[in-house]
Parts: C-alpha cells; structure tokens; sequence
C-alpha cells in the first residue's frame, strides 16, 4: 500500500488556510486507438488567492496520488507530442466554474484529510474540507483520479 511521502505532506499542509482562486483539471486523452479512445483526470491544479499553486496527480504507476508544485502544462504537452504525436494529449479545463466547484471558489481550504495506517498517510485519496463543503478526490489505476462530493 503506497503513501505519501514527507514532502507531498508538507505540500499538502501548506494549502491548508489558502482560498481557492481558480481549478485546472487536465484531461489525458489516448487515441491510440481510435475505437478505444480513453479520457481521464490526470491533473487537478488548485490556484489559491495568494497565486501559489498545488497539483494533485497519478503517480508514475497509477497506483496513488502524487502531490507536486511544480507542473509544466507546456513542457507535458511538447513531451506528450514528441513521443505520441496526436495519439496521446494533455487538455486543460477550467472548470472553476462546473457545478463540482463553484460553490467552493472563494473559500478557504480548512484541511486536508487523509487516511493513516499507523504513523503513515495512505495515498488513494483526500478530502478538501472547505467547512461549508468538502470534495474528495481518490485514484483509480484504469480511470485516472476520481473527484466527486464527500457527505459526512
């Protein structure tokens, strides 16, 4: 069972008492197959009022969630290109504006919840705890992250 590292805790940490300015999510397409086109979240950027950052991600398996600060759209995108052409691409949205989001733009992240086992975070999923609302987001190896609405 994979967990977060210190320094994806520390991240993590470091969002908590920021507000919400904007939401990225990036979509990974893989035409590599035309009638099998796959679409899944590999990227959710939180833009926070104090214009700092954090993504959360798929690990390099797929079998957790990755915590990084230093996301390259840009860089992806050429990598992306380079090895797969059109096959494979990287599609940002901003869906600070969906449903799934525009209650919590302006709010303030109060914590970040996680799952321990022993002294260790586990890394499938976390829960933003905006006080008012709270989203989860988890990880599925064949679907990418999964974010949806966390109820008590």
């Amino acid at each position: 069972m994979p967990f977060f590292t210190n320094h994806q805790l520390k991240l993590l940490t470091s969002a908590e008492g920021k507000t919400l300015k904007k939401l990225l999510i990036y979509f990974w397409v893989n035409k590599l197959h035309p009638s099998e086109s796959v679409e899944l979240i590999d990227n959710v950027e939180l833009h926070f009022t104090d214009d700092t950052t954090l993504v959360i991600t798929c690990n390099d398996e797929s079998s957790g969630i990755n915590i990084i600060d230093d996301f390259n759209f840009e860089e992806e995108k050429a990598t992306l290109k380079l090895e797969f052409g059109d096959k494979i691409r990287m599609i940002p949205i901003d869906a600070s504006t969906t449903k799934m989001w525009v209650d919590v733009i302006g709010e303030t992240i109060e914590s970040i919840d996680l799952s321990k086992e022993g002294d260790e975070y586990i890394d499938d999923a976390l829960i933003l705890n905006f006080g008012i609302e709270k989203r989860t987001i988890g990880i599925s190896p064949s679907d990418g992250l999964i974010i949806d609405y966390w109820e008590d």
